[in-house]
């Protein structure tokens, strides 16, 4: 089996109610505790299903760039003179996700194709899926909010629909269609027309969890009297969905996804400002960092979580040079023990451990936002949602992303200016400057922020 991104973390349930009092105050948060009929997920089901690998054979197939010069007909022929059996071409260029005939493994039909002139490149499409680290507890309460600031930050800048972030992952809850449902506590959250490379229409919709709490996590409605809060709140959200409903994708369809986002359009502008790509996999792969590179020079950050097999290498997409890798820590500012790390390391954020409960309000630490009861949803049903306290890398990068997106409404536009100003107003954790356990740090978002204040 190839790649993998997980969706960082499993779970355990409890619901809170959050208030905000005018701007910039801190959320009060009475919690519903476990006796009180709070329903627990049981994680293990999920880390079956993973573990089972997905309905799809992703790693079997081949993605083919062609020369722009060659046209569909030549490029088809040279598929078939390969001994492709089956070919999809890309709506965003001479680009064919191609599957070998009977007998042809991968790498002969990656040789063969190499070999041709028309071809710019060819390699294994490779599997990806969402980075999962169990959790075995109950968890409570916001506790990353308060580690990273964000009553000081909205202070300084709220979220804005003008600017959106895209969510690359299992699809959000975002809207009534069929048997999907929109989660509650999006309220007024705005969602742009998203992408689904599955069925290739605009319905994004999660049928797995971790799409619906990554992008809760960045725009969840705020100070509305209920459910939780998001860091980047009225920050619009475009879902698109690159993961199935066991959380395993390829990267064909990312690179396609990616490219949905660079080429949209409203009222001739685009609005997308940031993609999150919480999943990830150990190989690294042209045409996915072709696309992120189009995203870049189109103005677009992409942040992607490190990888949750506390490995001494950054799973890819992180790993690009192009991409801010982020990896996690606990309430202690510590690396979480799933975390990935190293050389490509740039920035962490809470990630939690569901071991722990050093903010001693009696439950492990997790991060807390809305999504749907994953078992629910692996029944076929789309409408159990709860607030659930999640860990893991995955719900890291989101972190990142939502303080990128209010950069971005600030009026800082470059990817690298956004980049070197949470580098450089980062909490130093570990070795002092940049080491590979914490990257250039902690972010710290009313840091970052400071004395900007342009799009308030």
């Amino acid at each position: 089996m190839g790649p993998r991104t997980s969706a960082t973390g499993v779970f355990r349930a409890t619901v809170l109610a959050l208030a905000l009092h005018g701007a910039g105050s801190v959320p009060l948060s009475p919690a519903v505790r476990a006796d009180d009929g709070v329903r627990v997920v049981d994680a293990s089901r999920i880390e079956a299903r993973a573990a089972l690998g997905p309905c799809t054979d992703y790693a079997s197939r081949v993605v083919v760039q062609f020369k722009d010069a060659v046209d569909d007909r030549s490029a088809e022929r040279c598929v078939g003179e390969a001994g492709g059996a089956r070919a999809t071409r890309s709506a965003f260029g001479r680009r064919y996700v191609v599957e070998p005939m009977a007998g042809l493994d991968a790498s002969g039909l990656v040789a063969r194709l190499r070999s041709m002139p028309e071809v710019a490149y060819a390699e294994p499409d490779g599997l990806v899926h969402a980075h999962f680290s169990p959790n075995d507890s109950l968890y409570r309460l916001q506790w990353h909010l308060k580690i990273l600031g964000t009553e000081r930050m909205w202070d300084i800048q709220k979220g804005d629909p003008s600017v959106a972030v895209a969510v690359l992952d299992t699809g959000v809850a975002y809207e009534d269609f069929g048997p999907f449902r929109k989660a509650p506590d999006f309220g007024g959250t705005v969602f742009l027309p998203g992408y689904n490379v599955f069925t290739h229409d605009t319905h994004a919709n999660d049928d797995n969890f971790h799409g619906t709490h990554v992008a809760s996590i960045i725009a969840e409605a705020t100070n509305n009297g209920d459910g939780a809060s998001g860091i980047a709140y009225q920050t619009a959200i475009m879902p698109v969905k690159v993961l199935d409903a066991d959380g395993f994708g390829a990267n064909s369809g990312i690179a396609d996804a990616i490219d949905y986002v660079v080429n949209f359009r409203q009222g001739n502008v685009n609005p997308v400002r940031v993609i999150n790509l919480s999943l990830g996999g150990s190989t690294r792969n042209q045409v996915v960092e072709d696309a992120i590179r189009r995203a870049v020079a189109a103005g677009i950050t992409v942040v992607a979580s490190a990888g949750n097999d506390n490995a001494g290498v950054v799973d890819y997409p992180a790993a690009f040079p192009d991409v801010i890798a982020v990896g996690s820590v606990d309430y202690r500012k510590v690396k979480a023990p799933y975390s990935s790390y190293g050389a490509d390391l740039d920035l962490v954020a809470p990630g939690g451990d569901n071991r722990r409960d050093d903010n001693g309000d009696g439950r492990p630490d997790g991060i807390l936002q809305q999504t749907m009861d994953s078992d629910s949803a692996a029944q076929g049903r789309y409408d159990d949602f709860a607030y659930y306290f999640v860990v893991g890398t995955s719900q890291a990068a989101p972190q990142v992303s939502a303080l990128a997106a209010l950069l971005s409404k600030q009026g800082v536009r470059d990817p690298k200016a956004i980049q070197a100003l949470m580098e450089k107003t980062a909490e130093d954790l570990g070795d002092p400057g940049r080491d590979d356990r914490y990257g250039w740090g902690l972010i710290r978002p009313a840091e970052a922020l400071k004395g900007l204040g342009l799009g308030r």
